[in-house]
């Protein structure tokens, strides 16, 4: 689910607050068995990654991470992980580069969300 997850520069990507550092942190905490925890790393995605809905590098970086946490039953709060993807791809296209190459994401992984639908 975290494949790869290592060998992203997180400290090199940007999200609303500065280095995204933190950012591998709360991906791994939104599979967390604790639900503070998991609440607490939702708010830290949509109040620096997705801040505000825009989109960062980082917030790029995320969506495959994201897409995998969708995908495994055994994640709890799924609907918060798809809630926030949507969000992310639902950005208008015309508002720049890294909202496109956000949509352009979300969409080429929606076939997720119909395997979601089951």
């Amino acid at each position: 689910m975290f494949t790869g997850i290592d060998e992203v520069e997180w400290d090199s990507l940007r999200h609303a607050f500065g280095s995204a550092e933190d950012v591998p942190g709360w991906l791994r905490a939104l599979a967390s068995a604790d639900t503070a925890e998991r609440a607490s790393a939702l708010d830290g995605m949509y109040g620096a990654v997705h801040h505000e809905g825009r989109v960062y590098d980082s917030t790029l970086a995320c969506v495959p991470f994201l897409f995998a946490l969708a995908a495994r039953e055994e994640v709890p709060d799924r609907g918060c992980i798809v809630e926030l993807l949507v969000s992310i791809g639902g950005e208008s296209a015309a508002d720049g580069e890294r909202d496109r190459r956000a949509w352009e994401a979300v969409r080429a992984g929606a076939g997720a969300f119909a395997a979601l639908a089951g």
